[in-house]
């Protein structure tokens, strides 16, 4: 789960990140998310309410953020390249709304998706990031393909029929192309 840690209770981006963590660990899926705050506590606290299993893959660095308790296994990391393996390592990640993070890290999944066998897949959630993969198609050196690779959806309702069809019939990935 990848998402805004600015993101608070009472904003309707939370309550929706509320109702996915049910959703997630009603399928029985592990839920790994950065470990802090805003919209992947959210996750977080509702998974683990729901009886799910939850991660968080806080930084050491970080010593002024405190991870959410929600998390009942963290994976620490070192450095930045660390954690990206952690997300890498997934097998579906999905954005919610977010900031410069939460784009690099779908971005870099994306990237990963594109050339890697076995690679995790990405879902979008939002219109917001709808607009944006169509800018990315206008603005970007990209083909038909590279946009295609992620899911858009556009609310958390849609998120488990999509993960669930990332799962059962993976994308397969079409070499490096530059």
């Amino acid at each position: 789960m990848l998402g805004s840690a600015r993101i608070r209770p009472g904003d309707p981006r939370h309550v929706d990140a509320m109702r996915l963590g049910g959703l997630l660990a009603g399928q029985g899926w592990i839920v790994v998310t950065g470990g802090y705050g805003g919209l992947m506590a959210a996750v977080s606290r509702s998974a683990a309410a729901a009886g799910g299993r939850t991660v968080g893959l806080p930084m050491r660095a970080w010593q002024h953020l405190t991870p959410d308790p929600s998390c009942a296994e963290l994976r620490w990391s070192s450095n930045y390249a660390q954690r990206l393996g952690f997300l890498l390592a997934a097998r579906v990640a999905i954005a919610l709304t977010g900031g410069i993070g939460t784009l690099a890290e779908a971005s870099a999944v994306w990237a990963a998706a594109q050339t890697e066998p076995d690679a995790a897949q990405l879902v979008l959630v939002g219109p917001g990031w709808r607009r944006l993969t169509g800018v990315f198609s206008q603005e970007l050196v990209v083909g038909e393909q590279d946009i295609a690779l992620p899911v858009v959806v556009d609310d958390v309702d849609a998120v488990v029929p999509a993960v669930q069809r990332l799962i059962d019939s993976p994308a397969a990935a079409f070499g490096a192309h530059g």
